[in-house]
């Protein structure tokens, strides 16, 4: 299941999407283009966390730990991050501040 698109994942399976994935709350909400914002712990000093924003390049499910879970590659926006550096974020931590927009 791995790399396909979510909507795709469905067809094929001939299911609902949120019927047994972890995550699946957001599979609708968030997409490939869309600007997105998530928390961190900071790494210093007390309890406290840290925002972050960046672009969803690909939203895909995994299987991982014996389940299937909903995850996004993400590249990171931001003066610390290394550019073209993606990382993999749980959907289900995800906010879209601006949906991306097909035309």
């Amino acid at each position: 299941m791995c790399g396909y698109r979510i909507s795709n994942v469905a067809d094929e399976l001939n299911m609902e999407p949120t019927s047994h994935i972890f995550g699946s709350s957001k599979l609708k909400k968030v997409k490939t283009g869309d600007l997105v914002r998530w928390h961190t712990l900071a790494k210093e000093g007390a309890p406290s966390y840290k925002e972050n924003v960046g672009i969803v390049t690909h939203v895909r499910v995994d299987h991982r730990g014996g389940r299937d879970v909903a995850m996004a590659k993400i590249i990171p926006l931001g003066s610390e991050n290394i550019v073209g550096h993606e990382i993999e974020v749980f959907l289900a931590c995800l906010k879209v501040i601006s949906p991306s927009v097909v035309e």
